[in-house]
């Protein structure tokens, strides 16, 4: 297996999002994939541009940063200048988990061997996508921290879901989850709550017997809420919706940089927490994806329960000082205005209750992912 940990300076930071494509007068998703690409392919930006499974959906990658501020300054620079070559080819785009009202069943897979290929594989399952998430990678100094790095951060998925969840609405009226997304992503093989691996060698034996049962061609297959990524070098953090301000980005990536450097700084010393009950943790998942900040978490040191808001200003109270350190603290204080304001699942429920019309929301969305990005007010 190909690895490249250690490769980047230590907790670098990447970050991947996941676009819908939507005709700017229907507010219709719609497969434009494909002219979008041919646009950038003579541009600079053409290597942080990708396809996805379906022709909806179109996917930025930023590069290797050292600082959240930086990898965020390119985001809003790809968000920028997509939305401009878009706009030419007159499509719009939009970031939420879930587009909140077309059919699924009608987009068009994306013409490629990896997708053509999944889509065989996973049959009827592909008509309950496209769903679009925020993907967090994080710089792990060898393969054995990654593991660490997964294995910590696999206790704060909860957590991280609640925080994100912005896909309530879906097929046109509101499906009763903050998080749609992430209750359709567990109808996919290999995805959900990872188990506890405690070294790389259990991953590599995975994914061994994976490949040579012909179950998957390789470890990208494994859609684990938070995954090692051997070949990037990287601890992934998947479990995020698609976020549609930049400013929750900002919050939600200093979040995972500096929880990261706290887990694999205590590795670094021997101390290594133990792996919560995947019961209690499978249950805050779907908790979370329910009711998102709203949610109850059960405690994983106590079985005590409390609110979802308590459990994430307990986590930023123990990743400060690793975000003081690596220059994320001012990101990192942006999840406290998530809590007071609301996540993107609350935004978008609250246009919906004003007009009762899922257009609106998706106006919303589009205005706010490539437009000025609305400020956060307490």
């Amino acid at each position: 297996m190909e690895t490249n940990f250690g490769t980047s300076t230590p907790y670098s930071v990447g970050i991947e999002e996941e676009f819908q494509l939507v005709d700017p007068d229907s507010l219709e998703l719609v497969s434009r994939i494909e002219p979008i690409l041919d646009s950038v392919g003579g541009q600079t930006i053409r290597e942080r541009v990708a396809p996805e499974l379906l022709q909806s959906m179109l996917e930025i990658s930023t590069r290797i940063a050292v600082t959240v501020e930086e990898a965020v300054d390119e985001v809003v620079d790809l968000r920028s200048r997509l939305g401009r070559i878009a706009a030419d080819h007159g499509v719009a785009l939009a970031a939420s988990g879930t587009h909140p009202f077309s059919r699924c069943e009608a987009q068009g897979v994306t013409d490629r061997p990896r997708y053509t290929e999944l889509a065989d594989r996973l049959g009827w399952l592909v008509s309950r996508q496209p769903v679009f998430g925020l993907h967090v990678h994080i710089g792990a100094g060898s393969a054995a921290k990654a593991v660490a790095c997964a294995d910590g951060l696999r206790n704060h998925v909860p957590e991280l879901l609640a925080l994100s969840a912005n896909s309530p609405l879906r097929h046109g009226r509101p499906t009763g989850h903050a998080s749609t997304r992430a209750t359709i992503l567990e109808d996919l093989p290999r995805a959900g709550l990872p188990p506890a691996l405690e070294s790389f060698e259990t991953f590599e034996r995975y994914v061994e017997h994976g490949v040579r049962a012909g179950c998957f061609p390789d470890y990208t297959h494994i859609w684990w809420d938070v995954r090692p990524h051997p070949r990037l070098g990287t601890v992934e953090m998947r479990i995020c919706d698609a976020q549609t301000h930049v400013s929750s980005v900002a919050a939600i990536a200093a979040l995972v940089q500096s929880l990261a450097a706290t887990v694999g700084s205590a590795f670094e010393c021997g101390d290594v927490a133990p792996a919560g009950p995947a019961i209690l943790l499978e249950e805050n998942r779907r908790r979370a994806a329910r009711d998102g900040l709203e949610a109850r978490l059960i405690d994983l040191e106590d079985d005590t329960e409390r609110p979802a808001s308590d459990a994430i200003r307990a986590l930023v109270e123990r990743c400060a000082p690793a975000a003081d350190a690596l220059g994320c603290a001012e990101e990192l204080e942006l999840v406290e205005q998530i809590l007071v304001c609301g996540n993107g699942a609350d935004e978008q429920l609250r246009v919906y209750d004003e007009t009762d019309d899922p257009h609106a929301v998706v106006q919303r969305l589009v205005e706010q992912t490539t437009g000025e990005p609305a400020p956060l007010v307490f």
